[in-house]
């Protein structure tokens, strides 16, 4: 297909999207792979996301939080996937049982081994969740969108989460467990 020369609008579409995908592919794959039944379903939804990305852009929509909106995508084409294979309601039951990122990488060891203590900690499934949406460093207004959740609850929830840590490593601060963004507690807003 042969571009015309005036055919900014693609190119710098097609710009934006190699730089979400440059920026967010990584986490949103281990977010992926955490949720699907498989790395096959887990590239089909990355895939999925960042193509319909590319559809609501060149229809001229505007996406305020481009990477909470990805995220959402991703997980709620993993959860019709799920729901199409067993006939079966999906649940957050199933993080649980996830195991995190299939090829582990420094910060990717790091937070598979995080998550692993976590789950042995009692957390709910959906403080699971936003722990884990956190980790991608995801604002709680953009958990908040992926999980169909207020900002309010999110906040609720990791602070509950934060809580179980704190008890279950002694006294320690949650910042302790794991890296957080600079100049940012990992679990506080």
């Amino acid at each position: 297909m042969e571009r015309s020369p005036g055919s900014t609008l693609e190119t710098g579409i097609e710009r934006e999207i190699v730089d979400l995908y440059e920026r967010e592919a990584g986490g949103l794959l281990r977010y992926a792979r955490a949720l699907a039944a498989n790395p096959e379903m887990a590239h089909d939804a990355l895939q999925e996301a960042f193509f319909r990305f590319f559809l609501c852009r060149s229809a001229g929509q505007q996406i305020r939080s481009p990477k909470g909106w990805l995220f959402r995508v991703t997980r709620n084409y993993i959860l019709d996937q799920k729901k199409a294979g067993s006939r079966n309601e999906v649940g957050m039951e199933s993080l649980r049982n996830v195991a995190g990122p299939a090829e582990p990488t420094e910060t990717g060891g790091r937070a598979s081994e995080l998550l692993q203590g976590l789950r042995q900690i009692g957390l709910s499934p959906r403080e699971m969740e936003c722990v884990r949406l956190r980790m991608e460093d995801l604002r709680y207004e953009e958990i908040a969108g992926v999980l169909g959740l207020s900002a309010g609850t999110v906040g609720a929830l990791l602070a509950r989460a934060h809580g179980k840590i704190r008890k279950a490593v002694g006294g320690r601060k949650g910042r302790d467990l794991a890296p957080a963004a600079a100049g940012e507690e990992r679990y506080a807003s």
